[in-house]
């Protein structure tokens, strides 16, 4: 299989997500709190965080993630398109994976909730006895298949958001680390999928984690990356994406042609997760974004950095889309939320400024933002349903006719992840931006 992503904006060719399935009904509301009283009853994080604002309808979900599948695979083909879950049961398949997949995740677990001796023995041997596919599904819903008895403390329903379990840049792919401890198994999988699997042998791979010994601790999720051309990457820092990751990735792409590496720093909040969250590139000559990065970026805590091989890491200002233009990247800014600043900061909430490309000019967005449909209608966009497109999808990709996909999205927003975030593509056709 070949990788290659050198622009957010060209054309799809072959992508992965991550269907909804049980997990989600095995949360619970405790999974929902942050935070919960410590022994001195003071706010303490709770190790229970599932990093989701409420429990879901799985059966909704599940329909609404349907039509994105169907709408990505109109444009890329059944076979352009794979499933997390479908690519972790084929890596499944050799003993000697699935001993080291066991080992690596009964690790992980055993700090996070300590286990004693006998429990984990017998953990182990429970997932030892499973073949692949009920494996796989062990791993993700935290039960044991047949009976459903605990094997780990929780689901890992955060696989749901695709683009965090890894981040194709060029013709490599980079190994993500979660920030967040409920996201460890499922990067930790997926790290898994792209070592063993055989669709990615001979895909070239970049580890921040091989340089990661003795440091802070690295994180890195591909929802804070994108490819803005075949020499330049922005990367966000905030709640999700250190700077020391950042800069001890950025030497790693130098070697791979990469001449420069944007970082910008955000807000550190939570509707500020990713750096998707709050801008995203849609067309040749259009971002989507919120606009007090625009009007006000110092009040939000905004700074972007330049880091280059021959200067290391400099200060480049607030304002990003200056910095963008110097670069040779000219963007006008398309509001998410319009001009109305209440609805601004309630469609950013919903994932307004998250669009993802099919192509230059043909994105999906929430249908829900209504005010930032608008916006992009004022610009030339025609807002079409799921089925609308799917109907016609060569027929739009083709013509070059700017399209916005009203993607429904009413239960899917609920973990705080737009249409970016659902998807992860692992190659797109070369395309001048």
């Amino acid at each position: 299989m070949k990788t290659a992503v050198h622009s957010e904006i060209a054309p799809l060719e072959l992508i992965v997500t991550s269907p909804p399935g049980p997990e989600f009904d095995l949360m619970l509301p405790e999974n929902l709190e942050a935070h919960r009283p410590g022994p001195d009853g003071h706010l303490v994080p709770s190790p229970d965080y599932l990093l989701f604002d409420d429990l879901v309808l799985l059966s909704a979900m599940q329909a609404e993630h349907k039509q994105l599948v169907d709408v990505v695979s109109a444009v890329t083909g059944h076979r352009g398109h794979f499933t997390w879950r479908q690519l972790l049961v084929e890596t499944l398949g050799e003993p000697e994976v699935r001993r080291e997949v066991i080992h690596r995740t009964l690790e992980l677990e055993d700090r996070l909730y300590p286990h004693k001796a006998a429990e984990r023995d017998a953990i182990h041997g429970a997932l030892t006895e499973l073949d692949a596919p009920r494996l796989a599904e062990a791993l993700i819903l935290g039960r044991h298949p047949n009976d459903g008895r605990p094997l780990f403390r929780w689901p890992a329903p955060n696989a749901l958001f695709a683009r965090d379990l890894m981040a194709v840049v060029g013709d490599a792919v980079v190994m993500t680390y979660a920030a967040e401890p409920a996201r460890g198994r499922e990067m930790l999988l997926s790290r898994m999928i792209l070592r063993h699997h055989q669709a990615f042998r001979g895909v070239d791979k970049v580890d921040i984690g091989d340089d990661a010994h003795g440091r802070p601790k690295l994180s890195i999720e591909g929802g804070d990356v994108q490819v803005l051309d075949d020499k330049t990457v922005l990367v966000g820092v905030g709640i999700r994406t250190t700077m020391d990751a950042v800069e001890t990735l950025a030497p790693k792409l130098f070697e791979r042609g990469i001449e420069t590496v944007l970082c910008y720093e955000m807000p550190r909040r939570r509707a500020a997760m990713h750096i998707d969250t709050l801008f995203t590139r849609i067309d040749e000559s259009h971002c989507l974004i919120y606009p007090p990065l625009v009007e006000d970026p110092q009040r939000l805590g905004a700074r972007v950095h330049r880091i280059t091989a021959a200067e290391g890491r400099v200060d480049a200002g607030a304002s990003l889309l200056p910095v963008l233009a110097y670069h040779g990247i000219n963007l006008q800014p398309v509001y998410c939320g319009g001009n109305n600043p209440v609805m601004q900061a309630r469609e950013q909430w919903s994932d307004g400024a998250n669009a993802f490309a099919l192509a230059p000019g043909v994105i999906v967005c929430y249908g829900r933002n209504r005010y930032t449909l608008r916006q992009l209608n004022r610009i030339g966009y025609e807002v079409v349903s799921p089925a609308q497109f799917v109907d016609n999808a060569l027929y739009y990709v083709s013509q070059g006719r700017k399209i916005v996909v009203a993607l429904h999205g009413h239960e899917l927003v609920r973990g705080r992840g737009g249409p970016r975030c659902l998807t992860l593509p692992l190659r797109r056709r070369a395309h001048e931006a």
